[in-house]
């Protein structure tokens, strides 16, 4: 293996590790939300005030975080059924051209939600003394990930380095 190819193939252990870890504290940190104001709701007879917004900026955040997570695992969305018995020459290009696409996703959301996010400016949460930012920033994120993780494989792709077989999500059969 090249230098490049070790350093690539480090960069994306090191990236699918700290994916890892953000969604699941993400989705951690979600389910004890809203499991506490469940319980102050129902068995204390005292409801917090930031039961409703504080989970659902934190499920935002989870969002685009775990889109790029998907994106990484290629679970995300797709129609790999005739993909799949594509000869191999094809099957390459037609995922170069997903993975050109998803990147071109992935950049303009990075681009579109950061001008987004920028907007809300130091706007704070009505229940939480947090800003706006913390959680609107995952957007932009989201999709920065999203475009990188698509380039990363699409290098991978066309230098022979990562089979189209590779990029398809795992088998039901």
């Amino acid at each position: 293996m090249n230098p490049i190819s070790a350093i690539v193939a480090r960069f994306d252990l090191w990236l699918t590790r700290a994916l890892d870890w953000a969604v699941i504290g993400l989705a951690g940190l979600l389910f004890v939300l809203l499991n506490v104001a469940v319980f102050t709701r129902f068995v204390l007879n005292d409801s917090v005030s930031w039961s409703e917004e504080l989970p659902a900026h934190v499920l935002a955040a989870l969002t685009f975080i775990g889109a790029a997570y998907l994106t990484r695992t290629s679970e995300h969305l797709g129609f790999d059924a005739v993909v799949r018995i594509l000869p191999g020459a094809m099957k390459r290009v037609v995922m170069a051209g997903n993975l050109v696409l998803m990147a071109g996703f992935g950049a303009l959301l990075a681009y579109y939600g950061a001008i987004a996010a920028a907007s809300f400016g130091s706007r704070m949460l009505i229940s939480v003394d947090l800003p706006m930012a913390l959680f609107r920033y995952a957007m932009p994120l989201g999709g920065a990930l999203i475009a990188l993780v698509s380039f990363t494989r699409l290098a991978g792709l066309l230098t022979g380095q990562v089979d189209p077989d590779d990029l398809l999500p795992e088998s039901d059969a």
